[in-house]
């Protein structure tokens, strides 16, 4: 699968994440969240077909005060304005790993899930996987076929 990037999908995301403008810097753009009344500062960027390994690919980079995550291979992502949120994902066969980022610094990521997870009732699901499966739906008309 090869999703590629363009300085509209930026812009997209940059308007979802209440952002005016992302930063271009070289290779990537890089978005700086900032929620001063919540004290959370989260720091994204996005490498557009960057080598990783023996393969080119999408690379996402999160830099907390916690730590720094990545999600390799990002396939796609949904932009939301209305609830304030960017998903990127990367799917790979029957799974589906993914950060879900908020214009509140919010970052929660979600990985080796079983694609057809959410396509299930969330209501029959256990209470640990509800939010997971229900925010990765958002995603499922993006994906490919679920098995």
């Amino acid at each position: 699968m090869s999703f590629k990037f363009t300085k509209k999908d930026f812009k997209k995301i940059a308007k979802a994440l209440d952002i005016n403008d992302p930063i271009v810097e070289g290779n990537h753009v890089r978005y700086e969240i900032e929620n001063i009344i919540g004290g959370r500062k989260l720091t994204v960027e996005i490498y557009p077909d960057l080598q990783i390994g023996n393969r080119a690919g999408n690379l996402i980079t999160a830099y907390t005060p916690f730590g720094v995550m990545q999600l390799h291979f990002c396939t796609n992502y949904i932009a939301s304005d209305e609830l304030g949120e960017v998903i990127l994902f990367a799917e790979n066969k029957d799974k589906i790993n993914g950060f879900v980022i908020g214009k509140n610094a919010e970052l929660t990521c979600y990985a080796n899930v079983d694609k057809d997870l959410i396509a299930k009732d969330p209501f029959k699901l256990s209470g640990e996987v509800i939010g997971c499966a229900m925010q990765l739906s958002l995603t499922e008309h993006k994906l490919e076929e679920i098995h």
